[in-house]
C-alpha cells in the first residue's frame, strides 16, 4: 500500500464549491442583464432590478463570509431568476397554444416572485381570455375594457384580443393600421405576429407576404425564435402550403395541440380548394371548449374567400418562397438539436455509472486507495509500466458531485456531437482526448519531476467534445459565414472561457488535463474535416 501522503489531495473543499457557486451567481445575473438590454427577455418584468440586487447582496456577504455569500446568493438566484425563467418558458408555450387557464396559473406563481405591473397586467389579460374562451364572453370583455391603469403596451394587447374574442379581424386590422404607431408595432413581437395574422384573416395576402421577410429579420435580431415559427405558420396556412405546414408541425411547432394543428391545416385546405365544409366539421369537433377559436372559424365562414396564389404579386411570392427555404434550413437545425440518436452517449454514461458503482462497492468513491487500486492515473506508476491507467482513469470519479457534473456535461455535449458528427469520429475523439490528455499530463509531470499526483475523471474526454464542436462550428462558419454557426461558435468560446476561469479559481481541478483534452479534440476534428474535404 502506498502511503496517503503520496497522493495529491484531489477532494474539492467547501471553499472551492463556494467559489463555483459565486461564479455561477455573478455570471448568470450578468447574462440576464445583457439579455434584458438586448430585449431577449421583457424589460418591464424587473429582471435587471432583481439581478442587480442579487449581485449586491452576494457581493456584500462576500466581504463577511464566503460560505454564507455562496449559499444565500445561490438561493436568491434559484428563487428569483432560475425558477421564474423556467416558468416563463412554460408560460410562453402555454400562451401560444391558447391554454389560458394553465398559463394564468403559472403566471400567478411568477407574480409571487416578480410582483411587477407588467405581470399584473398580463394576469388580467389572461383572466379575460380564459373567461371568454370558456364561454363567459361578456365577463372576459368587461375585464379587458375596464382596466384603465394598465401599461401603455397593454392598451394595444387588450384591443387586439378584444377583436379576436369577437372574431372581428377587420377591426383588428384597423387597430394596427390607424391606432398603433409603426415604431411600437415593429418593436413588439406579439403585436407584429398578430398584425400578420390580421392581414391573412382579411385576405390581404400581398401585404402579408411583402411584410414577412421584414418581420422575420426584426424577430431574428430580437432573438424571438418562437415568433418566427408563428409567422411561418401564418405564411404557409394563408397561402395553402399544406405540406410545408405539416413539416412545421412535425418540427418547430410539434408542441401545438391537435385542435390548433387541425385549425391551421383546414385554413390551408380551404385556401386551396375554396371548400368551407372543412370549417363546419372543425366546429362540430373542437369548438365546444374553445369559444375564441369558434369566433375565428365563424369569421372565416362569413367572409369572402382568400385569394389564391395566382393573384399574389411576384415580389410577395418571392418572400413566401424565401420563408419556405428558410423553413427547410431551420428544420435541418431543429432535427440536429432534437436528434433521438443518443446510443453512444448513453452507452458511455452507463459505463461511467457502472464503474462508479464499483468504486462505491470496493471502498467508496472518495477513498484514494480504492481509486488507486481501480486504475487512477499516478504518473510515477504509469512510467513504471502501468500504461493501462491512461484508459481506466477516464472512467473513475471522485465523489458524487464530480461524477454528476461530468455526466451532465457528457449528456448535453455528447448528444450534440453524436447528432452532427459521424459516430466513429465521436468515439475516436472521446477516447483519444481522454487517453491523450492523461498521457500528456503524465509526460509533463515526469518532465517537471512532479510525480505525486492522482488524476481521475471523464472531464478531459468531455473537453475533447467541446474542442470537436468548436472545430465543427468554426469550419462551418468559415465556409458559410452564417449567423447560426457564428452564434454556436460564440457559445463554445464562452463555455471554454467559463471552464478555464473555474479551473483557475479551483486549484484542485486540473486545468492542464482540460486544456490537453480540448486541444486534442479540436485537432482531431480539424484533421478529419480537412481529410473529408480533400476526399470530397
Amino acid at each position: 500500500m502506498l502511503p496517503l501522503g503520496f497522493f495529491f489531495q484531489h477532494k474539492l473543499s467547501m471553499i472551492d464549491i463556494n467559489v463555483f457557486i459565486i461564479i455561477t451567481v455573478f455570471s448568470t445575473c450578468l447574462a440576464t442583464i445583457i439579455q434584458v438590454i438586448k430585449e431577449i427577455i421583457p424589460k418591464n418584468d424587473g429582471w435587471i432590478t432583481i439581478s442587480v440586487l442579487i449581485i449586491l447582496v452576494t457581493g456584500l456577504l462576500l466581504t463577511i463570509n464566503l460560505s454564507l455569500s455562496a449559499w444565500i446568493g445561490g438561493i436568491l438566484l434559484t428563487l428569483f431568476l432560475i425558477i421564474p425563467r423556467w416558468l416563463l418558458y412554460r408560460f410562453d408555450r402555454l400562451f401560444e397554444v391558447k391554454n389560458y387557464q394553465k398559463s394564468r396559473q403559472i403566471l400567478s406563481i411568477i407574480l409571487c416572485l416578480h410582483f411587477t405591473k407588467y405581470c399584473q397586467n398580463y394576469y388580467q389579460l389572461l383572466l379575460g381570455l380564459e373567461l371568454a374562451d370558456n364561454g363567459n364572453i361578456n365577463k372576459g370583455i368587461n375585464i379587458l375594457n375596464k382596466n384603465n391603469t394598465c401599461l401603455p403596451i397593454f392598451n394595444y394587447y387588450y384591443g387586439l384580443f378584444y377583436y379576436e374574442i369577437l372574431g372581428d379581424w377587420q377591426k383588428c386590422l384597423q387597430l394596427f393600421e390607424h391606432e398603433i404607431d409603426k415604431k411600437i408595432l415593429f418593436s413588439d413581437p406579439l403585436l407584429l405576429t398578430y398584425y400578420l395574422r390580421a392581414l391573412g384573416e382579411t385576405g390581404k395576402l400581398n401585404q402579408l407576404f411583402e411584410n414577412i421577410s421584414k418581420v422575420q429579420s426584426i424577430l431574428l435580431k430580437q432573438k424571438k425564435y418562437t415568433y418566427i415559427s408563428r409567422i411561418k405558420l401564418y405564411g404557409f396556412a394563408f397561402s395553402g402550403q399544406i405540406s410545408a405546414l405539416k413539416q412545421l408541425f412535425a418540427s418547430e411547432l410539434s408542441f401545438y395541440p391537435e385542435y390548433l394543428q387541425q385549425f391551421w391545416l383546414v385554413t390551408a385546405k380551404t385556401v386551396m380548394n375554396k371548400n368551407k365544409d372543412y370549417y363546419q366539421i372543425l366546429l362540430k369537433k373542437y369548438s365546444m371548449n374553445h369559444n375564441i377559436l369558434r369566433a375565428s372559424v365563424e369569421w372565416r365562414i362569413k367572409k369572402t374567400s382568400i385569394p389564391l396564389l395566382e393573384k399574389i404579386k411576384n415580389s410577395a411570392y418571392k418572400n413566401l418562397y424565401q420563408i419556405h427555404i428558410n423553413n427547410k434550413k431551420t428544420n435541418i437545425n431543429t432535427n440536429i438539436l432534437r436528434s433521438k440518436n443518443k446510443k453512444i452517449t448513453l452507452f458511455l454514461i452507463t459505463i461511467n455509472f457502472l464503474v462508479f458503482v464499483t468504486q462505491i462497492r470496493f471502498g467508496g468513491s472518495e477513498n484514494l486507495e480504492t481509486l488507486y487500486q481501480l486504475g487512477a492515473l499516478v504518473p510515477i506508476v504509469v512510467w513504471e509500466g502501468e500504461f493501462w491507467r491512461l484508459i481506466t482513469a477516464n472512467f473513475l470519479h471522485y465523489g458524487w458531485g464530480h461524477f454528476l457534473m461530468n455526466m451532465l456535461a457528457l449528456y448535453f455535449l455528447g448528444n450534440l456531437v453524436e447528432a452532427i458528427s459521424n459516430k466513429y469520429h465521436y468515439i475516436i475523439i472521446y477516447f483519444l482526448s481522454g487517453i491523450g490528455s492523461m498521457f500528456a499530463f503524465s509526460l509533463l509531470a515526469n518532465y517537471t519531476n512532479k510525480l505525486d499526483y492522482i488524476l481521475v475523471g471523464a472531464s478531459a474526454s468531455v473537453m475533447g467534445l467541446v474542442g470537436s464542436l468548436t472545430a465543427i462550428f468554426l469550419r462551418r462558419w468559415l465556409n458559410e459565414k452564417s449567423s447560426i454557426n457564428s452564434k454556436r461558435l460564440s457559445m463554445m468560446l464562452i463555455i471554454i472561457t467559463v471552464q478555464l476561469i473555474s479551473d483557475y479559481l479551483i486549484p484542485q481541478v486540473s486545468m492542464l488535463s482540460h486544456l490537453f483534452g480540448l486541444l486534442i479534440g479540436f485537432m482531431i476534428e480539424s484533421f478529419i474535416g480537412v481529410f473529408s474535404t480533400r476526399k470530397t
